[in-house]
């Protein structure tokens, strides 16, 4: 479930090249490409998003991790909770 624009901070962009790895801080819920296709896995999961697609991550203890695909540069925005931001 997507969370209200209100609940979240304003996107923080992110740009990864050919062979990049990202570790998406836990704070971060909500992620879009803008342009690429994105590998993210969380808690042995494998999700796959094309450009402008958007999902919402499940809370977790883990890291989520980000890479890029097909040798094309993946852009990304993420945004943090903000009672998540308040916290730290």
């Amino acid at each position: 479930m997507l969370q209200k624009i209100s609940e979240l901070t304003a996107p923080n962009r992110i740009i990864l090249m050919e062979n990049e790895v990202y570790r998406l801080p836990q704070t971060h819920r909500e992620i879009q490409v803008l342009s690429g296709i994105a590998w993210i896995t969380l808690d042995q999961q494998d999700i796959i998003l094309q450009s402008h697609e958007k999902a919402s991550l499940p809370p977790s203890k883990n890291f989520a991790v980000i890479s890029a695909l097909n040798n094309m540069p993946l852009i990304l925005a993420v945004w943090q909770d903000k009672n998540q931001a308040l916290r730290f």
